[in-house]
């Protein structure tokens, strides 16, 4: 019989202590396979120029090629949309968290929907949010944030002007995950000056052993059999004709065969034709120091107050969602793109808690994380922390609407 004690489940208690200065991250490695088996190619994603984001790593003592899966922007994005996911299951009167959302369904560009900060590429201070308005008093609307001049902004807007690390809670109070993946508000009132929130929560996936793999590239037309001597003419509708004055290629409006070959006829360089991995592996790590850092002073009557008490509170609830947005995509969101589909060697999420000299590790599952943010989120409201989870809703101003309308109907275009 094995001595192994098998990792207990996460509590509120060990994360409260470890948040509190008992540990210095939280890291998750997670091994996993092609869901096609071992062998089975896997496609990165492809940069400028086709090519793959390819580096040496030293692992275990060796250094082995290895190539990037999904980058540290792309996990932040993919981790957002697991929270927002859980958001919206939730019926409106048990929202989990802190959400600004933008709402165009009643605009010239409804088809927009309704967009949130956790889909902006600089969540609660993209351009998006600055071009916005929120209710005011009847039917006027005021503006959400003003980008010179703060004091014409909202009362939400001008508490973000004056948000930094020493005053986290009106970032804390609209959106709370701009804490853990960071933000720059580089778009408001002091442009390039604005405050810098870094990221607390970074994640990666990387292929480790690579070898490159060939991809074939041809097409069999059933039926054009040749296009010999068959010029086209291209008019400026998009429509083409056949014509001897023409000076295009059948292959050119998507017609005819093209010949099996290993290269790109444009780049003159192989294919890009994915690779073989020993292994994937995701590596997360939640940094508790990057959490220190951060302040949130609440306001009582004419009083601010402050206390390590009210911080780490705050730190401990911003802490439960990010590993809550670790445990969201386990175990079903590691379909990258097609054909890098990747499965979970273990069967359950395990965590380590890092201490110098030492770690422990705990398992969480997506229940046990919700369970912890509404746990911790009690905890900081009894605290006079400001944790409102019924949505935010700005409405887009009318310029913002003619904007999306106008390069939607240019991209249907084909502009």
């Amino acid at each position: 019989m094995s001595d192994t004690k098998k990792p207990g489940l996460l509590t509120l208690e060990t994360l409260q202590e470890a948040v509190a200065g008992g540990a210095a991250a939280f890291r998750c490695v997670n091994d996993l396979d092609p869901v096609g088996g071992r062998g089975d190619k896997v496609f990165p994603p492809t940069y400028e120029g086709a090519i793959y984001a390819r580096e040496n790593r030293v692992i275990d003592g060796q250094r082995l090629p290895c190539v990037l899966l999904d980058s540290v922007q792309s996990q932040a994005k993919r981790l957002e949309l697991g929270l927002l996911s859980w958001h919206r299951a939730c019926e409106a009167n048990q929202k989990p968290f802190p959400l600004v959302q933008v709402d165009f369904t009643e605009t010239e560009a409804e088809e927009a929907g309704i967009v949130t900060a956790l889909e902006a590429p600089h969540r609660i201070v993209d351009a998006i949010f600055l071009a916005c308005e929120v209710d005011g008093e009847g039917e006027k609307k005021t503006a959400f944030r003003h980008p010179k001049n703060p004091a014409k902004a909202s009362e939400y807007g001008q508490r973000l002007e004056n948000a930094s690390t020493t005053n986290a809670t009106p970032v804390f109070e609209l959106c709370p995950t701009a804490l853990l993946f960071g933000m720059w508000d580089s778009h408001g009132a002091r442009g390039g000056l604005g405050e810098k929130f870094q990221r607390a929560l970074v994640s990666e996936i990387i292929g480790v052993d690579v070898e490159p793999g060939k991809r074939p590239a041809s097409r069999i037309d059933p039926l054009i059999r040749t296009t010999k001597d068959m010029p086209v003419e291209k008019k400026d509708d998009g429509t083409w004709r056949l014509s001897e004055q023409g000076k295009s290629k059948l292959s050119e409006v998507g017609l005819g065969n093209v010949t099996p070959s290993l290269i790109d006829p444009k780049t003159k360089q192989d294919n890009h034709g994915g690779v073989t991995i020993h292994i994937a592996r995701q590596i997360a790590i939640l940094s508790l120091p990057a959490l220190r850092r951060l302040r949130f002073p609440i306001s009582k009557g004419n009083k601010t107050i402050e206390s390590e008490e009210i911080n780490a509170a705050a730190r401990t609830l911003v802490a439960a969602l990010g590993l809550a947005a670790i445990a969201h995509q386990w175990p079903d969101r590691f379909s990258l793109r097609p054909r890098c589909d990747l499965l979970p060697r273990l069967s359950e999420l395990h965590i380590e808690v890092l201490k110098p000299g030492s770690s422990n590790t705990v398992v969480l599952d997506r229940t046990a994380a919700q369970g912890l943010v509404r746990m911790a989120a009690v905890e900081a409201m009894k605290l006079g922390l400001p944790w409102k989870t019924k949505p935010l809703t700005l409405y887009p101003n009318a310029e913002l609407v003619k904007a999306v309308k106008l390069s939607r109907e240019r991209a249907k275009g084909g502009d």
